[in-house]
């Protein structure tokens, strides 16, 4: 499938003759020539997606934010109108699983690749689509995506499982009814030991609440008649969905009664695919599946759920949207049961041996080794704080780290921003070390990791599952008092964000900067519009105290 308005012959496609099995998407990717424009007007709203009224961020005015569409090999331009004048907040925009192959000042990570979007002006994003499949786009200014600035984004390329109609993206989230700063002053105030916990969990940003969980003292207004997600499959054909986890905390496990799923895509990795009955996608995660609508004869309707792990400690755990067949009765919900899910409760991703990239990569040599272990510390403020080996970064706004690299290297960074200058390494392998209960989807910018092992206890230091062709993906779960294996070629110039996706662990520290091709990024070109925002934000900020409490990523 790709857009309408392609140049060329009807039924040539726009990456050519590459295919899905016999292409090196890092190394051989289109450029089409094509330009797909956006425009997003950032606002601080009131909606109730579930019933529970809440003030919000909206990309314009929607919930989830617009669906991004463009075909592999086209760029992505997006211009980003901070219109948060009420309070005045910055803000930026993070491209989830985009390489941004010369391009690292576009990744949208505030205090890393760029200032943050001050109140009142706009920034403008060009992205290659080199990969394609299924992603999304967040906020990534402290704890702004948990209070609603995220969106979808969809990359047609060629495919290698048939099916009859694309659904489109389908997102699942947990969510919270206190607005997200004030999430992150509970997490960051003195004495805090405890966790977060989610009130709802929605598809397609719809759940209905039971309102009766409202604390008595709450006096916001909730009502118990809001609206579920709902689908159409025809009978007899196949559908394509893809899920991604929008979520701020909780690991979502994924069903459709009555249907198996076949799985054809891991993140930005189509995969040989293989039928379960039951996804698991920690945040910033995504599936791709094919569902046959062939179940029983007298059944014409049944349940999506997405449902949150015990690990993900949330009063409303479950969300329902419902399917129904091109004969059923939309007044009438389905009565379908749930498949058995005997879930282990420890927040990992399905077995490695499951997940096989389609296009095989054999796993380098690395040339260079690391532990990173996870932690925790209380600070001598009575601080909670995560560590990721070791180091507790805080980034600075004012002085992002890629162009302070560019100005004068290492020596400008403190001792607290917890970067890795890679050097001429190639290729590194990281074993990273959770000997905590809480579970981990980790996040790394700008590259794709290969997943090399993952399990419970510690890793013996040989075990590598499908070393010929590992899975390949840009957000991986480490369990809890388990190990989490990655490896990541480091061609990618630039610095990139290594980090705990849970937005309220990396607000409390849980993150690193991963510096490639330092020798090369003094030669960057890095355009005006870059540094004319960091002019705007240094303006704001000479005028406004910023309330940065917690890490700002």
């Amino acid at each position: 499938m790709w857009l309408m308005g392609q140049g060329g012959s009807y039924g040539v496609a726009p990456w050519g003759d590459r295919t899905a099995e016999g292409t090196n998407t890092y190394t051989d990717y289109p450029t089409t020539g094509v330009t797909r424009h956006y425009e997003f007007n950032i606002t601080r709203e009131v909606i109730a997606p579930d019933g529970y009224q809440k003030s919000v961020l909206l990309v314009n005015g929607q919930f989830p934010g617009p669906l991004v569409e463009a075909n592999w090999g086209d760029y992505i331009e997006v211009k980003v109108n901070n219109h948060i004048v009420d309070e005045e907040e910055g803000t930026s925009m993070h491209w989830h699983g985009f390489l941004q192959h010369d391009t690292p000042w576009m990744d949208g990570t505030p205090g890393v690749s760029q200032c943050p979007i001050a109140p009142g002006k706009s920034f403008t994003y060009k992205l290659h689509a080199s990969l394609y499949g299924t992603t999304w786009y967040h906020a990534h200014y402290s704890g702004q995506y948990a209070g609603g600035l995220f969106g979808p984004t969809v990359v047609y390329g060629p495919n290698h499982v048939d099916y009859d109609t694309d659904l489109g993206p389908v997102m699942v989230s947990d969510w919270w009814h206190k607005d997200y700063h004030s999430v992150i002053e509970d997490i960051m105030a003195p004495g805090f030991r405890g966790q977060t916990i989610s009130d709802n969990n929605l598809i397609q940003g719809k759940m209905i609440f039971n309102c009766s969980m409202v604390e008595m003292n709450d006096k916001t207004p909730c009502h118990n008649h809001a609206g579920i997600a709902k689908f159409r499959f025809q009978k007899g054909k196949t559908h394509r969905l893809r899920f991604i986890n929008t979520g701020s905390q909780g690991t979502e496990r994924i069903s459709i009664d009555g249907h198996t799923m076949t799985v054809i895509a891991n993140d930005f990795t189509p995969i040989v695919p293989y039928d379960t009955k039951v996804i698991i996608l920690g945040t910033g995660q995504r599936v791709d599946v094919i569902v046959k609508a062939d179940a029983g004869k007298k059944e014409s309707a049944f349940w999506l759920r997405a449902t949150l792990s015990p690990c993900s400690v949330a009063k409303q755990h479950f969300a329902q949207a419902a399917i129904f067949y091109d004969d059923a009765d939309e007044n009438e919900l389905p009565d379908s049961k749930a498949w058995p899910d005997e879930d282990p409760n420890t927040c990992a991703n399905e077995e490695l041996y499951l997940t096989q990239p389609l296009y095989p990569i054999k796993v380098p040599e690395p040339s260079f080794n690391q532990e990173m272990d996870v932690g925790v510390i209380v600070n001598e403020t009575d601080h909670f704080l995560w560590t990721f080996d070791g180091y507790t970064p805080r980034v600075d706004y004012n002085h992002p780290s890629l162009l302070a690299a560019k100005e004068g290297g290492l020596k400008k960074f403190g001792s607290d921003v917890g970067i890795y200058d890679y050097g001429s390494n190639s290729s590194i392998r990281i074993n990273i070390w959770n000997p905590l209960i809480a579970p981990h989807p980790m996040h790394a910018h700008g590259v794709e990791m290969y997943i090399l092992s993952q399990g419970p206890g510690k890793w013996d230091g040989s075990t590598i599952t499908n070393p010929d062709n590992p899975l390949r993906r840009d957000v991986h779960m480490v369990q809890g008092g388990g190990h989490l294996v990655v490896q990541i070629d480091t061609w990618n110039t630039g610095l990139w964000a290594f980090h705990c996706h849970i937005a309220w662990h990396a607000a409390q520290g849980f993150f690193t900067q991963l510096m490639f091709g330092s020798h090369e990024i003094a030669d960057l070109q890095i355009p005006d519009s870059i540094y004319q925002t960091c002019r705007e934000w240094d303006a704001f900020t000479s005028r406004t105290v910023v309330d940065q409490i917690d890490s700002g990523i």
